[in-house]
């Protein structure tokens, strides 16, 4: 019976709110550099057997990109529990294509509930296989059919990792954003994310292969705050 009125209770909690748009005035800027933690690793050939013509016969392992100094690319940098803010200005049919087997964009952010357009401009047999947590998200395979576009929902937030079940050496990736504020590093490792309402928050990040990282933030009204992180 005790077990029965909990289970009530928890259905008749509300849901939790989703992130809300909302007026802004004199918000705040947080940026910063992600590096890698410690020497990086050399760069990795990986040999090429499958479908060689389209794929090439090798190519450099691009899951961690890092800059002569130790920045590294494609690193989502976010706030993980604002609730309100400027609107969301992401597309919301995003496009994954595979070209040259390659996922193109390699990285990539989405807006919650968007749409997301797979498709492939490779005339041979390619798999989509994502993977939220350790657990399969998408899983399908496209076809080499000139115009042919698979639309996914993305329902679910958070950092997903992209392979190719028949090309191995594929990955990638997609993080879908439950609100606008984040940013990716470039080439560098740098980021920055604008117009952030005055408050405390938590910042975090995601990349495709490293650990993740998550402290608090302070952001004054106009002002400045600096997340920097090391990630491996």
């Amino acid at each position: 019976m005790r077990s029965f009125v909990f289970a009530a209770l928890l259905l008749s909690l509300p849901a939790a709110a989703e992130y809300a748009a909302a007026d802004l005035t004199n918000g705040g800027t947080i940026k910063g550099k992600i590096t890698y933690n410690g020497k990086p690793p050399p760069p990795k050939k990986i040999m090429i057997t499958k479908d060689p013509k389209i794929c090439g016969t090798s190519r450099d392992d691009d899951t961690f990109e890092i800059a002569p100094d130790g920045g590294v690319r494609n690193v989502v940098v976010y706030l993980a529990d604002i609730k309100s803010g400027k609107k969301f200005e992401g597309e919301m049919k995003p496009e994954l294509d595979q070209k040259g087997c390659h996922y193109q964009p390699h990285v990539q952010v989405v807006a919650l509930h968007s749409t997301l357009q797979v498709k492939s401009s490779d005339p041979i047999l390619h798999n989509v296989h994502s993977y939220l947590n350790g657990s399969t998200v998408i899983n399908f395979a496209v076809p080499p059919q000139p115009g042919l576009v698979l639309p996914k929902k993305l329902d679910k937030p958070g950092g997903q990792q992209l392979k190719c079940d028949v090309h191995n050496f594929m990955t990638g990736g997609f993080f879908v954003a439950e609100n606008p504020y984040y940013g990716l590093t470039g080439e560098d490792g740098t980021y920055e994310i604008k117009d952030v309402p005055a408050g405390n928050y938590t910042i975090a990040t995601w990349h495709q292969a490293a650990g993740p990282l998550s402290e608090p933030i302070a952001v004054a009204a106009g002002g400045t705050a600096t997340f920097n992180g090391k990630v491996k």
